[in-house]
């Protein structure tokens, strides 16, 4: 778990700093209140040691925005002026605990006790709503600051089940992910209705949204219902948004600001109870201003999204989610659980992953078919993950510079004594054929 300590006493935060390290926390520290506020903002801490009095501000005032779902930090608050009246008021402002210093560790002990207690449960039903989704689908899967600020979002838009959603974020990046757990998690009564925006054409796109009438088109042959009809009081999920047609996002908006819409030949409105949701990979706010996408549409659409990050500024994450496809994936195959050897995991990690989680969810598929063995070689990795691995940098002051041959033979030992002279774990950790391994052997022996 990560706490946030604010104080502007350098010896208060070392103590705690001190004290909560060896608990097993990532501990990070503040002097102010705005430089705790931005260090909550970006590390999202679980629990937060408040003192009452900074330079800057009194603590009171970074209660609320530590305690928001955006940061949803369990806060204790700490004072050198002991004041009941002050204690009562911050617990109503949304303190957890409240005691004067000089702090007693033990009491601090037996604080953390309680609250760790309370954050395990709240973390365990956090896993299992995220699991608990439609069979088929998968869950969030992270533990980057990121990843954790998305899921408390997700919390926030769920209970607030009017307000539209838009999702920023590569392709590949998990935007649809977000948009059903939101859906499943809101409870809505009717169907999560999903449609991509840039595979139909303009007049398709706009019938397949609010439907058509008997005859309104040549090939309109009977009445036909539109996807925001069949969502009813569910959600409607566009996919790519900015490819919409300028044309079918003014009708778009009018369905957002009214609530009704009219079939394609209609004559009587019909009421939309279904929620907005919509995801791309463009800067939409960049194609306002080219005039290529409506502002008013933007502004209406716009009011809390979410960014989900791409897959190489994740950090661990990459392992994280790896582990989860390897063990997903190879149940699936009937395999049972597959690992992912150190040096595989290597290459995974120094990757820059163009496709995000879409393109490892891939690779671990390509991998855990190409394996006989319990674990993932480099081997089983392609190429260009493989060539990405970085050399390791060569000084050429007094030292040494040795030759291609001189490194590959050492390391070709090197594998060979941790597979246990293993000749086919060894060329596939390698990447290359058992046939090109025991030429390079029969080589060094004849030199």
């Amino acid at each position: 778990m990560r706490a946030l300590v604010i104080d502007d006493e350098n010896s208060i935060r070392l103590a705690l700093t001190h004290f909560l390290s060896g608990r097993g926390y990532e501990v990070f520290q503040a002097g102010t209140g705005a430089e705790g506020l931005a260090v909550a903002q970006s590390a999202l801490p679980d629990i937060v040691f408040l003192d009452q009095r900074l330079p800057d501000m009194e603590g009171e005032a970074l209660l609320h925005p530590l305690t928001a779902p955006e940061i949803g930090a369990s806060v204790i608050m700490m004072t050198a002026y002991v004041e009941l009246d002050r204690a009562v008021q911050a617990m109503k402002n949304g303190a957890a605990y409240y005691f004067p210093k000089p702090l007693d560790l033990d009491q601090v002990a037996d604080i953390l006790a309680s609250m760790e207690e309370r954050l395990k449960l709240q973390h365990e039903a956090e896993h299992f709503r995220q699991l608990n989704g439609p069979p088929d689908d998968e869950p969030i899967i992270g533990e980057s600051p990121q990843i954790i600020k998305i899921q408390r979002l997700i919390s926030l838009l769920a209970k607030n089940s009017s307000t539209p959603v838009l999702i920023l974020g590569e392709s590949g990046s998990g935007k649809e992910l977000v948009a059903r757990s939101i859906h499943y998690r809101s409870g809505f009564s009717g169907p999560l209705v999903e449609i991509n925006c840039a595979s139909l054409s303009e007049n398709l796109l706009e019938s397949e949204l609010f439907g058509h009438e008997k005859g309104a088109f040549t090939d309109a042959r009977e009445t036909k219902r539109g996807l925001f009809e069949i969502a009813g009081a569910g959600t409607i999920f566009f996919d790519e948004l900015a490819e919409m047609p300028l044309s079918i996002q003014a009708k778009l908006l009018k369905v957002l600001d009214a609530g009704r819409f009219r079939r394609v030949g209609g004559l009587v409105d019909i009421r939309s109870n279904a929620r907005f949701m919509a995801a791309t990979n463009r800067d939409i706010a960049a194609m306002v201003k080219r005039g290529a996408f409506r502002e008013d549409l933007y502004y209406r659409i716009n009011v809390l999204p979410i960014t989900v990050p791409p897959l190489r500024e994740r950090g661990r994450d990459v392992v994280v989610l790896a582990d989860y496809f390897a063990r997903r994936i190879g149940n699936n195959m009937g395999k049972g659980k597959i690992g992912i050897s150190p040096l595989a995991m290597g290459y995974l990690l120094d990757y820059n992953w163009p496709g995000n989680v879409r393109e490892l969810k891939n690779i671990i598929e390509r991998a855990l078919i190409l394996t006989t063995d319990r674990e993932v070689l480099p081997g089983h990795l392609p190429f260009e993950i493989r060539q990405n691995k970085a050399a390791p940098s060569v000084s050429a002051g007094n030292e040494r510079l040795r030759p291609l041959c001189e490194v590959e033979d050492e390391y070709i030992a090197h594998v060979l004594q941790v597979t246990g002279n293993n000749h086919s774990r060894t060329a596939a950790t390698l990447g290359i054929s058992r046939s090109t391994l025991l030429a390079k052997l029969k080589k060094k022996r004849q030199v």
